[in-house]
């Protein structure tokens, strides 16, 4: 018998109801509160596979922490629940706690939703980590998963058609190059469903107040990010780079009861779904590159913005929508030979395969001029008239020609630097210009140049 158990597990939840966290807060409760070996871990996978039920998260938790360094590290209906970096001596039975997590997977999973295939594994290997990153950068398949749990010799379970495997073994193979946290807090059960209650104020203060949180509150919006407004069990979540003050921030915020809460650790603002443009970019995957703009920004109708940029002897089309709000007025104001990285998922749409922007990195600005007038007359000293679409200009009386009109050097209204599309219409994987800022371990544009995962 092992002295710890990685639990992973994921697509218990619906578009209209349930959270795949919630039943960790389960999970724990109906294995009598064990001590965990770490935080339990919320996973993002890739981002833009079809399929997915509203954030594409997995879950997994280690059990078999020791007793004498544990730490609070949530609380579920009053009792806390704990977690220690050392693993303890006393041994995991595995066949009881696989039954235990089955138990509370088949109660609270949404089975009725066509769309809800839960997936289950206990194990006490790891799996290869390069499955995680094959699951939050492509599209894998749930036969490459089973062969990975094979591997490790893992305790499958899987309901429906089993999709659900991919993000529980992804979430168990996470071996992070960079981490965030979250502490999530949940309703009483007799209010899911309603409106909820949590004070807004309180929630556009936090990255005040606790300036290591991020994705708090959309200013430009005014919507709160803290709160989702799916019917789940979540009353809010608060994200940060530091575990040690979030719960202080969950206490800051007013609002209903909350029944329980519990801190995760995280690749949500990471970038890990980011692969470096290399060769031909690939549908549903997410890329970075960085070149030269080559023509300037149209808007089309709807308020999306689109413009191409020269990526060494490729053309891409780069889009920011509507819903990046002020990232629009960004890209707006770039012009041909301005110096871009940009970051975004390559998909095909109705101006074909545009790569849409999750974020871009000024690096470079060319000298901006606006037109003053028509040339003058060399004789005369009269203004020229046009000749024609791409004829220049003419003189009438004199019959001199000019090819071009008189420009003065404007100032630049943009400057180097890196934006984000606005708050509430950011990836949970996508690392905002301000994570990256003040993280160690954030991508900025020449971090990408040189090195990639």
């Amino acid at each position: 018998m092992e002295t710890h158990l990685h639990i992973g597990f994921d697509d218990t939840d619906s578009a209209d109801g349930m959270c795949t966290t919630y039943a960790v807060t389960e999970i724990i409760r109906q294995l009598d509160f064990p001590v965990l070996l770490g935080y339990p871990r919320l996973v993002r996978l890739n981002p833009n596979i079809p399929w997915k039920t509203r954030g594409n998260g997995a879950l997994a938790l280690t059990i078999g922490g020791s007793a004498r360094t544990a730490f609070k590290i949530g609380e579920i209906s009053g009792k806390p629940v704990l977690a220690s970096f050392d693993e303890g001596e006393e041994k995991q039975n595995r066949r009881a706690i696989s039954e235990k997590a089955s138990a509370a997977i088949e109660a609270l999973a949404e089975m009725d939703d066509e769309n809800t295939n839960p997936g289950l594994i206990v194990c006490d290997t790891r799996p290869a980590p390069s499955f995680y990153w094959r699951a939050v950068r492509y599209v894998v398949d749930r036969e490459d998963a089973l062969d990975v749990c094979r591997e490790a010799d893992a305790f499958i379970a899987e309901w429906k058609n089993g999709r659900g495997i991919i993000g529980a073994t992804a979430a168990v193979a996470w071996l992070p190059a960079g981490r965030t946290y979250e502490v999530i807090t949940y309703r009483e059960r007799n209010r899911w469903g309603k409106t909820r209650n949590v004070n807004e104020e309180d929630a556009s203060m936090l990255s005040v107040r606790y300036p290591s949180t991020f994705n708090n509150y959309d200013n430009e919006t005014r919507h709160m990010c803290i709160s989702p407004a799916s019917p789940c069990p979540v009353l809010f979540g608060i994200r940060g780079s530091d575990p040690s003050i979030l719960p202080n921030a969950m206490q800051s915020v007013r609002s209903e009861l909350v029944d329980r809460w519990l801190i995760f650790e995280s690749n949500q603002g990471t970038d890990d779904h980011i692969i470096r443009l290399s060769q031909e970019p690939e549908q549903f995957c997410s890329y970075f590159a960085s070149g030269q703009v080559k023509t300037g920004p149209r808007t089309i109708t709807g308020g999306h913005v689109f413009f191409e940029m020269q990526y060494g002897t490729r053309i891409i089309t780069c889009a920011a929508f509507e819903e990046t709000k002020n990232l629009r007025n960004i890209v707006r104001k770039l012009v041909p030979g301005d110096g871009v990285a940009v970051w975004g998922a390559y998909k095909a749409g109705a101006e074909g395969k545009t790569l849409n922007l999750e974020k871009i990195q000024i690096l470079s600005l060319v000298k901006r001029f606006v037109k003053v007038g028509n040339p003058l007359c060399t004789r005369c000293g009269k203004s020229m008239k046009s000749a024609g679409r791409g004829l220049g200009y003419r003189c009438r009386a004199c019959r001199t020609t000019a090819q071009e009109a008189r420009f003065r050097e404007a100032d630049c209204t943009v400057s180097t630097g890196l934006y984000s599309a606005t708050t509430s219409s950011r990836r949970h994987l996508s690392m905002p210009a301000e994570l990256a800022v003040r993280c160690a371990a954030g991508k900025a544009a020449n971090n990408w140049q040189e090195n990639d995962n």
